[in-house]
């Protein structure tokens, strides 16, 4: 007889910079996550879908777990709790050089099974951890080269519920292609102007045509501040146009299509302490 089929939800947990979107993009074989050197790049849960012979693992992203105060962050920190919650198995990222604290603490504390997962562990020698007997299983990985993967994917595995797929074998994500073209264009910013980036840049798809060779786009990138607005557009528009030819480069490539993208700065003020256009650019 067979094994039974199984699936169930799968959240991967840690504080910001944890290497949580990374690992979702290794365990999928996919890049759906934005990744950035900017703590707290993910803005809410992103459900990636791995479906195997013998089971489907709903894999969320969830934002980083912190101490701040901000309400955008109090609404991220409650969309990952929400989610450990609700999972059928946690996955706690905790760096190999990282040092334990409250955030791991409050992870820590969710009902089992949990599985520490130390990342980066091609980079170094996982640090100590104090009360690794709380947790139902604890793996040394890397994102990076693979390691440890493939033991860490059978065992979540072995947690899962006995239960029919939920979704068709070739789903991805549940979220839009224009969410994840709005992430891509949202990551390029990031990495190009780093530091000076302010941390509630976001990016709005407004208009889309779209033919079997060609995707022609036009996206508006929201600053909260009217005096934000100059450090993206930069001297000359020389900034946005190297956001958008990165941008076009990257999305051509991931698409197999040739983009069109037009760049526009506009102020959306105060936008990350407003519930609704929050939900309405999708991040929660």
């Amino acid at each position: 007889m067979s094994a039974p089929y199984r699936c169930g939800t799968v959240a991967i947990l840690g504080r910001p910079n944890a290497g949580k979107s990374t690992l979702l993009n290794a365990l999928l074989g996919e890049k759906i996550a934005i990744t950035s050197a900017r703590a707290q790049t993910t803005r809410g849960r992103l459900l990636g879908v791995l479906t195997r012979d013998d089971a489907q693992l709903l894999l969320y992203d969830t934002p980083g777990v912190h101490r701040g105060q901000a309400k955008f962050n109090l609404a991220m920190t409650d969309d990952a709790l929400e989610a450990a919650r609700e999972a059928d198995v946690r996955l706690l990222l905790f760096d190999a050089a990282g040092t334990w604290d409250e955030p791991e603490e409050r992870l820590a504390g969710l009902t089992a099974p949990t599985f520490l997962v130390r990342t980066k562990c091609d980079l170094r020698k996982p640090s100590p951890v104090a009360g690794v007997e709380r947790f139902a299983d604890v793996f040394a990985i890397s994102a990076q080269d693979g390691s440890g993967l493939p033991a860490l994917l059978e065992r979540i595995v072995r947690e899962l519920p006995e239960s029919p797929a939920l979704y068709p074998a070739d789903t991805l994500t549940d979220k839009s292609l224009r969410f994840l073209v709005a992430e891509q264009i949202r990551e390029v910013a990031f990495e190009l102007l780093r530091d000076e980036v302010p941390y509630s840049l976001a990016v709005e798809v407004e208009g889309w045509e779209e033919t079997d060779t060609d995707l022609r786009l036009r996206a508006n990138l929201l600053m909260e501040r009217e005096s934000q607005k100059a450090i993206v557009v930069g001297t000359g528009g020389r900034v946005l146009g190297s956001i958008g030819t990165e941008a076009r480069k990257r999305l051509g490539e991931r698409l197999g299509k040739t983009v069109h993208l037009n760049l526009w700065v506009k102020t959306d003020h105060n936008w990350s302490k407003k519930p609704a256009r929050i939900r309405q650019l999708g991040y929660l």
